[in-house]
């Protein structure tokens, strides 16, 4: 309860009766509930210090909202019916009526508004929330962690602080929001239009502070080279101040209705085109590449419209009477943004979600690559992973030399990196295929064709998609590690041949097959780790890719002096166009041969025992360390522990990077999730013939069963058309 005495109501010389509390209670219906709030706000209105320091003035106004904004029951007038509204709107109604029926009260507050906003700056409360002033994303992530770190010590003359006071957070907000007009325009009313000059100052100084601000970042260099060429003084954000002026100077003149009209028109007018060149250069973006802190200074720049756009028209309302519910509106909102931004979330989060997609519409482009409908692209997608899982056993070799080779630490991990980052690339250049780079991107493509497909309610076409990826990403499996087996077997026979030893020793071997139990080792966890590497740098290869476009490399490349005369015109447009293409996997495998030969090391360093387990990789050493030991040794319970946990391995690292890059390209593209057991229960309903699709490759029809015209073609090819986007599998 409000510890305000009730000070007595005799009147000062010149002034009007003041209402005893008696009186006051004697007009309401008398309840306990409501005699009680009209106690509190008989103590309230009789407390006024209107002559008290600016700190007291603002103290008694946060009481005398914090009364306004308690629940509760609220009296209404004797032989009224009082509307149907909202605690807040009734209590609001109650204030005004006792103003209006006690001048001396209605002066009092008045006085104490009218003293609190002469003293107080607006500009601040208008112009700032949620629109940092020339800052980037960084900066202003930087601000938002320092304010975090150390709060800015409070400007006792700005307005700012006493309103987050008088509507804290999302509570504030709701009760805003939840105000009728009429008994807020009553209360304006009662105050007086000459109470609020102040703040129709400030709103005319932010007009100009807002439109100036919008200038400057519409007319940013890589703003303009992203739009249509025209003279810049044709530009709506060179027209925007002047347009504001001419408003603001026609409603300060008292110009008439019609003259009004006429600069309101033409300030939307000016807007919109603000807005639609934002649109475009955010379009521009999308078709492109993205660059987080320009989709940063977009977004800022249309929070900064819009909050324009909502005082231009409450200084120039479009009828009479919508000011009060204006400002209402524009106090909700500058209290949303006020709490929106303390949040580092918040202020990432409309950037990253705009580059995130790019990164996985790039990753999705090469996933579609991996992906066969026919069985001459599953033949050469087995080829290809036979070609991978070969050169996959250099790699093996190498990785057992640097891991018994007691080189320190830095050097391990980096001999490591450098190891799997050559061999991925080669890989990559000789066009052949990794099966454990694929999940990941394959599921972004999967997003991709979810996004194509949105108003689909069936899931057959889904399952049929799922088919295409799966037994694409087992003929890559079975072309690694049939490749790699094979290959490390005949090296190692040849070794012990021709040298008369193994590649391994004996303890070397033992330990090899130690660290690939499923459950005396750290295999399964190690696994799930490496599953979040791969899906890391195909997320980095999508950023590099994008990178690469943003920056226009290609076309540098191919127009660099030096480049042509060094290679020739022909050869530099060729080197451009390779980056262009190859943008994507090269990041991809050169992040991942960081990420795998450094992890470990790092975690040693800080003294985690963290390692990797890369299926084809461990294939491969499993392999060596097979021969190692000798065909009696194969039976062997350790030795076939280790090839369950070999198969758990891939399973993982499959699962693990498939459903990273699914869901988070899902929430990029803003798609509701799929249910997982739903796709189960519609794979087991179509019977076996569904799930052998998931393993075997499509048959070629025989000629009675092809289509006899193209509909019947395009129908046959219709499940898993989104997944390639008509591209052809290299």
């Amino acid at each position: 309860m409000f510890t305000h005495p009730v000070r007595s109501t005799r009147s000062e010389p010149g002034t009007h009766h003041v209402p005893t509390l008696e009186q006051l209670l004697a007009r309401y219906p008398s309840t306990p509930e409501t005699e009680e709030r009209l106690r509190e706000l008989h103590a309230l209105v009789t407390s006024a210090p209107p002559r008290a320091p600016l700190a007291e003035r603002m103290d008694w106004l946060e009481e005398l909202v914090r009364w306004l904004r308690a629940p509760g029951a609220t009296p209404s007038r004797r032989g009224r019916l009082a509307p149907v509204e909202s605690t807040g709107s009734a209590r609001l109604r109650l204030l005004a009526e006792v103003l209006g029926e006690t001048p001396a009260w209605c002066e009092a507050l008045r006085t104490v508004v009218a003293s609190v906003l002469a003293e107080t700056s607006a500009l601040g409360l208008l112009a700032e929330p949620g629109l940092s002033a020339g800052r980037g994303l960084l900066g202003e992530a930087l601000a938002r962690l320092g304010r975090r770190m150390v709060p800015p010590a409070p400007d006792e003359r700005a307005l700012a602080p006493l309103v987050w006071r008088l509507f804290p957070g999302e509570e504030g907000r709701a009760w805003l929001d939840e105000l009728s007009v009429e008994p807020v325009a009553a209360l304006c009313a009662e105050l007086g239009a000459s109470t609020f000059a102040p703040l129709r100052a400030a709103v005319e100084d932010a007009v100009s502070v807002l439109a100036l601000r919008a200038t400057n970042l519409g007319l940013a260099s890589d703003v303009l080279a992203r739009l249509p060429p025209m003279p810049l003084e044709q530009t709506a954000f060179i027209r925007l101040p002047r347009a504001c002026e001419a408003l603001r100077d026609a409603v300060r003149e008292g110009a008439d209705r019609l003259g009004v009209e006429r600069q309101r028109e033409a300030c939307a007018e000016t807007l919109a085109g603000c807005r639609a060149a934002a649109q475009v250069v955010l379009n521009h973006l999308r078709a492109h590449a993205v660059d987080t802190d320009l989709v940063y200074r977009l977004e800022l720049l249309g929070h900064t419209l819009d909050r324009l756009e909502a005082l231009l028209w409450l200084l120039a309302p479009e009828r009479a009477g919508a000011t009060p519910g204006a400002a209402t509106r524009l106090l909700s909102t500058l209290v949303r943004a006020y709490e929106e931004e303390r949040s580092l979330a918040g202020l990432l989060r409309g950037s990253v979600r705009c580059i995130s997609r790019r990164i996985f519409e790039h990753t999705g482009e090469v996933g579609r690559h991996y992906i066969t409908t026919s069985e001459d692209e599953y033949h050469r997608l087995v080829s290809a992973a036979a070609g991978g899982g070969l050169l996959t056993a250099g790699t093996a070799a190498l990785k057992l030399a640097i891991t018994f080779a007691a080189l320190p630490l830095f050097f391990e991990g980096l001999a490591a990196a450098t190891n799997y980052a050559l061999s991925f690339t080669l890989i990559q250049l000789l066009g052949f295929t990794l099966a454990t780079k694929q999940p990941s991107m394959t599921g972004a493509a999967l997003a991709a064709s979810l996004d194509v497909k949105a108003r689909d309610k069936e899931m057959s076409g889904l399952v049929e998609r799922l088919a295409c990826i799966t037994r694409s990403q087992l003929a890559s499996v079975f072309g690694n590690l049939g490749a790699v087996v094979a290959t490390v077997s005949l090296v190692g026979l040849g070794i012990q041949v021709f040298q008369g030893r193994h590649l391994l020793e004996q303890r070397e071997a033992e330990y090899v097959v130690r660290s690939l139990h499923p459950f005396k080792s750290g295999t399964l966890f190690f696994a799930a780790l490496t599953g979040v590497l791969l899906w890391c740098s195909s997320i980095f290869g999508g950023w590099l890719e994008n990178w690469v476009h943003y920056q226009r490399l290609p076309e540098a490349l191919a127009r660099h002096r030096g480049l042509i005369g060094l290679l020739g015109e022909t050869r530099a447009g060729w080197l451009g166009e390779a980056l262009a293409r190859n943008a994507c996997g090269l990041g991809a495998n050169v992040s991942l041969g960081l990420l795998l030969g450094m992890t470990p090391a790092v975690g040693r360093f800080f003294g985690l025992p963290l390692d990797v387990r890369h299926v084809t990789l461990s294939a491969g050493t499993l392999a060596f360390a097979g021969t190692a030991l000798g065909p009696e040794q194969l039976m062997e319970p350790d030795f076939l522990w280790a090839v369950m946990g070999l198969v758990l391995v891939g399973v993982i690292n499959l699962l693990v990077s498939f459903s990273l890059g699914l869901s988070a390209a899902v929430r990029a593209r803003g798609l509701a999730p799929v249910g997982f057991l739903s796709v189960v229960l519609v794979v087991f309903a179509g019977g076996l013939r569904t799930l052998s699709g998931f393993i075997l490759p499509p048959r070629p029809l025989l000629p009675a069963q092809r289509p006899s015209s193209p509909q019947g073609v395009r129908s046959a090819a219709r499940a898993c058309a989104p997944l390639r986007g008509g591209h052809e599998h290299g």
